[in-house]
């Protein structure tokens, strides 16, 4: 066999000049140019060769230790791995190992007389290269090439040179792709008279014709024990047709195996009964030497056959190393955990929780019974005005610092909530909730160039390393893995709470999706595709799923953002997953986040199984072997300190939620014990035993409990691995049905808006600025419109015609109904797009209210004369004349002039108000008062406004106040319409005098002409006297 690159080598070898060739290219170009006169210079041009007289002969060692993460070269996902070091025009390979990925060689080749052609010194400075070979045996065929990595040796001109090659860590490749690594090490000594060469490296134990890595090269070793706690495995998939239900996992480390018990049913319970193994071997001494462990799973089929189903390699065990327990280390037993129960009978599958949030005193009832004692409800006061508007999405919003939002609910003293911008298992403090036990994802298959390996389950399980006594007589210390919890099937409630998704990913034509959720555990599926949101990419979803599942069979929680479509199938947004088991099983207590103080109504209502004394109770004896002594309500001691409330409660709370002091008390101390005392014995730096938690050898801990959170996933497409499709914000609280009924569910319904209905009575204008008509009377015909922001129909009142003063009468009454959130303070519209959109799409914007005064033009657009905007949560205060009326009356307006602040209201609070606004235009940038309006206006709530109508302008229902139509001057007319009024106001009082002038010079003129016409008449007969 020859091994693949000795072909090209040989051949290359053939092909090269053993001399320098300068003009090469040169030459290229005269064969293209025949020209014969340039190609007999370049041929003229001297050669230079290199000539050796005698070689230096050399002797190479090649330490072959071990390899690990080599690729498959077998269907089983495993190979037969052995290494072929080549080295200038010698070869040898090592034995063969079987059926495994991380093999030990532990192998000396020696070459004992090569040949090199130039001076030792320069081979000192410029050692040639060694190329090893890594291959796959097979029985039958030629053997498969695994990858070559390329190393230089040691050159020692000296034999007797005392320094030794160290063993190092060299990378496989093959191709692009990454094979592995050897730990290797290389001697190149020169063979010169007179000098011995190092003794031959001892033989092999198990074969005397092989060589084995010498003292003063190889590893140091030491004893070691490797506590391993196989745990179970998960979502094994399909092994040649057939489900994989009785698997057994082996573990393989330094050539020492131990096999764990088989699974039954793993369909019924994937976990092991015995989960505990233990190795006591010879490792390394230092970890870059440390050879990996093999996990390999195998399925227990009929006749005997065990087909190996998946491996993993663990390359190092340096995370898993810990010191060992004290001798005289307590050996209580602890408490099995209350969350390990047997499968409980089930008795409703998932469903979407419809939680009312409009009648709370059912809902106080019904969970009265969790607490103890009949929750009472406080009778009305002033606060309960400002709670009115208090919703959990006010402890949310002030969590996340949009206090706009929350109104007074910081002010009231209410607690808030721990936001995290991740997902929960990814916070530091967290560790990926593997202090229990990690997970490790089984691969099988060969491994070909530009192919993935398939994952085919999950391995659940954790190490302890760590060194024992060199003496087999001292005896070993405690256990460390030990008195674990049950691993039997839990039945669980989970609460999904889906509040909102960010920055999502477009899946319609118009750049926006539809989105919904879908919820999946082992079979159970629920959504609420009918509650689909319309046309954003930011939806508000403030939903709470709820569904039943086994752990650890229903481990994996996968919660899939859906986009809705009319025709065809609907696509996924995203989707992400949440290891249920993970959460159960850590010492974190992810089941249900700790809020900050027990509340036994409002929205900061308890919601978990256990009341906080419990769980510190339980907190206490599997952590600090001890149980909490409560003196009173307000005093506890935990291991030799105490606790008082007054230490937490420095304030008097200003709401009445809270409940008895005691339980306060634990869930203070719960929320600030764990930085003090949740530490384990194992840490390098802490040596209080009894803090010590056998579950978590070796890791620190900042933080024992979880608290009260949301956190934010990101969500992924499988269609498109790795990038992002949006983030999802969302909690999941878990329920075990042992400890007893779930508390009552948080209420995360989005804020609906409430109905109201502002009124605006237009009475007058004052001041409006006049224009010059084509009649040259400076007057306006002056028209109101008005209108909320966010909403497409705008109002106007009739037009009072020719104001010769600016003044506008009109008794004109503005009706408009819209949708408002008072604890967000936005206006809710809803509106389609395009006229071919099937749904409404939804915005919020703010409540403002604009009135603009303008000019009424019949064969003209209308000329604006002034607006006024205000924002209905803070508007200015009017004044009651309307010469006080001025600019500066309007925020805007005094920051610029840099005056005293105005008076701001809300019409929300006030209910009512009249009086005079300045109406305004800019010019130039600069705002110019151009009018003054008086309104009065009223906001009502949708019942009021349906038992006390009223209708717009002067229509029936007029009343609440009843207009009358407005007392305008006789001035006041349209001219066209009315041309007897015309005449008389327009015309005669504009022209009267040139009327009268033109009437006396016509006059003047006719009696002219008849004095002129009667002259000659009465001068003839005058002349002859004629009577």
């Amino acid at each position: 066999m020859v091994p693949e690159g000795e072909e090209e080598k040989k051949k290359g070898a053939s092909d090269q000049p053993c001399f320098f060739s300068f003009a090469a290219k040169l030459e290229e170009s005269t064969k293209e140019k025949k020209d014969d006169e340039l190609m007999k210079a370049v041929m003229a041009a001297p050669r230079m060769f290199l000539i050796c007289k005698k070689p230096s002969q050399f002797q190479m060692r090649a330490y072959v230790y071990q390899g690990r993460g080599l690729l498959a070269g077998d269907s089983n996902g495993l190979s037969d791995p052995f290494a072929r070091v080549v080295f200038l025009n010698q070869s040898q390979a090592t034995e063969k190992k079987k059926a495994t990925l991380c093999p030990t060689w532990d192998q000396t080749l020696i070459f004992y007389s090569v040949d090199i052609y130039s001076d030792p010194r320069a081979i000192a400075d410029n050692p040639p290269e060694i190329v090893v070979e890594v291959f796959d045996h097979d029985a039958c065929g030629v053997a498969e090439f695994l990858g070559r990595a390329r190393v230089t040796p040691l050159v020692k001109l000296d034999p007797s040179n005392p320094r030794q090659p160290m063993l190092q860590w060299y990378e496989v490749e093959k191709g692009s792709q990454s094979g592995g690594e050897l730990l290797l090490a290389f001697e190149l000594f020169l063979i010169a008279d007179g000098k011995e060469l190092p003794f031959e490296p001892p033989h092999s134990p198990e074969n005397n014709k092989l060589f084995m890595v010498p003292n003063g090269i190889r590893p140091e070793m030491t004893r070691t024990a490797i506590e391993v706690m196989c745990w179970g495995v998960r979502n094994m998939k399909r092994f040649q047709l057939a489900n994989v239900t009785s698997p057994s996992v082996e573990f393989e480390v330094g050539g020492v195996t131990r096999q764990s018990k088989v699974i039954r049913n793993a369909s019924r319970n994937p976990n092991f009964d015995e989960p505990i193994l233990f190795f006591d071997i010879l490792m390394p001494k230092e970890e870059l030497y440390a050879p990996p462990l093999n996990i390999r799973v195998r399925d227990n089929r009929q006749f005997g056959r065990k087909p190996l189903v998946g491996i993993y390699i663990v390359k190092s065990l340096e995370p898993f190393r810990c010191h060992p327990l004290p001798p005289n280390a307590e050996d209580d037993e602890i408490t099995p955990l209350p969350n390990a129960s047997p499968v409980q009978e089930s008795c409703g599958g998932a469903h979407v929780v419809d939680v009312c949030s409009g009648d709370k005193v059912p809902l106080q009832k019904k969970t009265a019974h969790l607490f103890g004692s009949q929750l009472k409800l406080a009778s009305k006061s002033p606060l309960d005005v400002w709670e009115e508007d208090i919703d959990w999405w006010s402890k949310f919003y002030a969590s996340v610092g949009e206090l706009d939002k929350c109104k007074q609910y910081v002010e009231l003293g209410y607690d808030k909530i721990q936001v995290y911008e991740s997902e929960l298992e990814n916070v530091p403090e967290f560790k990926e909730f593997s202090d229990f036990c990690h997970t490790f994802s089984l691969v099988r298959g060969k491994n070909i160039e530009n192919e993935e390996s398939s994952q085919i389950g999950e391995f659940k399980g954790t190490f302890c390393v760590y060194q024992l006594p060199g003496d087999p007589t001292v005896p070993p210390p405690p256990r460390i893995l030990k008195n674990l919890p049950h691993s039997g099937p839990v039945e669980c409630v989970v609460r999904v709470y889906i509040i909102r998704a960010i920055d999502l990913q477009p899946k319609d034509p118009n750049g926006l999706a539809d989105p919904y959720i879908l919820i999946k555990a082992g079979k159970a599926k629920v959504h609420n595709r009918d509650e689909y949101i319309p046309n954003t990419l930011n939806p508000i979803f403030g939903r709470v799923f709820e569904v039943k599942v086994t752990l650890p069979i229903e481990k994996d929680l996968v919660i899939r953002v859906k986009d809705y479509d009319v025709i065809g199938s609907d696509d996924t947004v995203g989707e992400t997953v949440v290891d249920l088991e993970n959460r159960y099983l850590t010492k974190y207590r992810a089941t249900v986040g700790l809020p900050r103080s027990y509340c036994e109504s409002g929205v900061c209502l308890w919601r978990d199984s256990q009341k906080p004394t419990d769980i510190l109770r339980k907190f206490c004896e599997d952590n600090l072997r001890s149980v909490p002594t409560f003196v009173d309500d307000n005093t506890v001691r935990i291991s030799g300190r105490t606790y008082t409330l007054a230490e937490y409660e420095t304030k008097k709370p200003v709401h009445s939620h809270l409940g008895p002091a005691n339980e306060r008390l634990a869930l203070h101390v719960l929320n600030h014990l764990p930085p003090e005392m949740g530490k384990s014995l194992v840490s390098e730096h802490v040596e209080t035993r009894r803090l010590y938690n056998p579950l978590q050898p070796g890791i620190e801990q900042g933080k024992s409990l979880v608290s009260e959170h949301v956190e934010t996933r990101r969500l992924y497409n499988p269609l498109q691995p790795g990038i992002e499709q949006g983030k999802l914000q969302m909690w999941v609280d878990i329920f075990p049905s042992a400890i007893g009924p779930p508390g009552p569910p948080v209420d995360i319904k989005s804020r609906k808006p409430k109905k109201f209905e502002l009124r605006v009575v237009i009475w007058n204008t004052k001041d409006v600025l006049d224009e010059t008509s084509i009649t040259g009377e400076r007057m306006s015909d002056i028209y109101v419109k008005g209108w909320i922001r966010g909403l497409d129909e705008a109002q106007e009142t009739d037009v009072h015609y020719r104001s010769l003063d600016g003044e506008g009468n009109f008794n004109w009454r503005f009706v408009f109904p819209m949708d408002y959130i008072p604890a967000e303070q936005c206006v809710v519209t809803k509106k389609r797009e395009h006229f071919w959109s099937l749904d409404e799409t939804e915005r919020k914007v703010p409540p403002v209210a604009i009135f603009q005064v303008w000019d009424n033009d019949k064969f003209s657009p209308d000329d604006f004369l002034g607006t006024v905007e205000m924002n209905l949560e803070s508007m200015p205060h009017p004044v009651t004349r309307s010469a006080k009326c001025s600019l500066d009356q309007l925020p805007n307006n005094v920051q610029r002039s840099g005056g005293s602040d105005v008076k701001l209201v809300s019409l929300f609070e006030q209910k009512r108000l009249k009086g005079f606004w300045p109406v305004y235009n800019e010019v130039n940038g600069t705002p110019q008062l151009t009018g003054k309006i008086e309104m009065e206006m009223e906001l009502v709530t949708g019942s009021e406004a349906a038992e006390k109508p009223v209708g717009r302008a002067r229509d029936d229902p007029n009343q609440h106040p009843k207009l009358d139509p407005p007392d305008r001057p006789a001035t006041s007319f349209l001219w066209f319409t009315s041309p007897w009024k015309t005449c008389k106001f327009i015309v005669w009082r504009r022209f009267r005098w040139y009327f009268i002038g033109a009437i006396i010079l016509i006059l003047f003129i006719l009696f002219l002409i008849l004095f002129i016409y009667a002259i000659p008449g009465t001068a003839v007969k005058k002349l002859f006297g004629i009577q």
